[in-house]
């Protein structure tokens, strides 16, 4: 027991304040759980008053980012601030003003939402390997919740690192249909909740474990074969989404540097900050329509 208890390294403070907060709140829901021990008085009363709050902490837990969501607020609040004051010294149209300073003060959630698709794409992509592993874990007269904190010490982040949470919260008091419940909560990725289901209708019910994950194990590499495949076709479709939304800007760019009071005009008068918004307009609507085009779910 002993070995639990150790001061932990700066690297996994973090992760051990997370546990620690979860054993304290087992009995709530699993949002709730994701509080930090060292939380400000305004991050708890944002948190208990606001959803989307809520859905900043789990967006920055899901991309494994350094910032808290109280951090990220500020971030985002501070571009808003400095854009908006820019503009008023500028005398830009309020409608594009407002439209501009929401666009960059949005970006650093947008980052945070590519990092996190890519880790639970990262994760998605190794997780028929990992159940590969702990089946021959299994087989070897290993424990499920042993075979789980095996993989969490040969496996790279994130696999690595998410199934070591999940041993470590098992170790410190919570259950295991609850540990593996927040571990599906924290990658939200379609593969791992056959995984987690799997685990607990098993649990409940009962059955050969090991045969259970080498079918899951084939079924999900189909799905990455599968993805890979959509992947490539739709690579046309990703490539045009990039020509056709640089191509303004660069081109903007371009007779900014040759001939600046002619592009001038397009952020100096009211009609050529109309001509943007509409322009701006139009270029979304035409990255949904891509992106839907594009986006084929496996």
């Amino acid at each position: 027991m002993g070995t639990f208890f150790r001061p932990p390294q700066p690297n996994k403070k973090k992760r051990l304040q997370a546990i620690l907060n979860a054993v304290h709140r087992g009995g709530q829901s699993h949002s709730s759980t994701q509080t930090t021990l060292q939380g400000s008085a305004l991050e708890i009363w944002l948190r208990s008053r606001s959803s989307t709050f809520e859905q900043l902490e789990n967006l920055v837990q899901r991309s494994h980012s350094p910032l808290t969501a109280g951090r990220l607020m500020g971030l985002m609040l501070a571009l808003f601030t400095v854009v908006v004051m820019l503009g008023i010294l500028r005398q830009i149209n309020p409608l594009l003003l407002l439209v501009l300073a929401v666009a960059i003060a949005s970006t650093p959630v947008l980052w945070l939402s590519r990092q996190a698709n890519h880790r639970r794409q990262a994760f998605g992509d190794k997780l028929p390997e990992t159940l590969d592993y702990i089946s021959r874990a299994m087989r070897a007269g290993h424990s499920l919740t042993s075979a789980i904190g095996m993989v969490g010490k040969e496996f790279p982040d994130p696999i690595g690192h998410e199934f070591k949470t999940v041993f470590d919260e098992i170790c410190f008091g919570i259950s295991f249909k609850d540990a593996i419940g927040k571990l599906a909560d924290r990658v939200q990725s379609y593969d791992l909740n056959f995984f987690v289901i799997s685990l607990k209708i098993q649990h409940e019910t009962g059955g050969n474990l090991t045969e259970l994950l080498d079918g899951l194990s084939k079924t999900l590499r189909e799905r990455v074969k599968l993805r890979g495949k959509i992947r490539t076709l739709s690579a046309e479709g990703r490539a045009s989404a990039w020509v056709l939304g640089s191509m303004p800007f660069l081109l903007a760019g371009m007779l900014t540097l040759v001939n600046p009071g002619y592009m001038s005009l397009l952020w100096t008068t009211p009609q050529g900050q109309t001509l943007l918004l509409i322009g701006g307009g139009l270029m979304a609507v035409g990255f949904f329509l891509l992106n839907s085009i594009i986006q084929i779910k496996v």
